[in-house]
């Protein structure tokens, strides 16, 4: 059997693209690190590119001054859903459920 028609568990390719972003951070070429993992390099571009494909856990967020008036903070969300009022123990909580 190739390297590239071996199935391999979830598990082992989020250790896979962890190795490789820290390696490839480092400037070490995508072919390289696959040959140090043990996977085809055709495999670990594939894993890659389903990565780069799914949306990110954390989206950056822009926090502006309180307007007069309002109390607690705001939230906007990626998908522009805003969230208002909300006290630091509720910010905690949202992350929390959100994660």
């Amino acid at each position: 059997m190739m390297k590239s028609e071996k199935k391999v568990s979830e598990a082992f390719k989020r250790k896979a693209l962890a190795r490789w972003r820290l390696l490839s951070s480092r400037g070490m070429a995508t072919e390289r690190v696959a040959d140090e993992i043990g996977v085809a390099a055709v495999d670990l571009a594939m894993w890659i590119r389903a990565v780069a494909s799914e949306p990110p856990l954390f989206v950056p967020v822009h926090v502006e001054d309180e307007v007069a008036g309002r109390s607690g903070l705001v939230v906007v969300l990626g998908c522009g859903v805003r969230v208002e009022g909300l006290s630091i123990a509720d910010l905690a909580e949202l992350a929390r459920r959100l994660s």
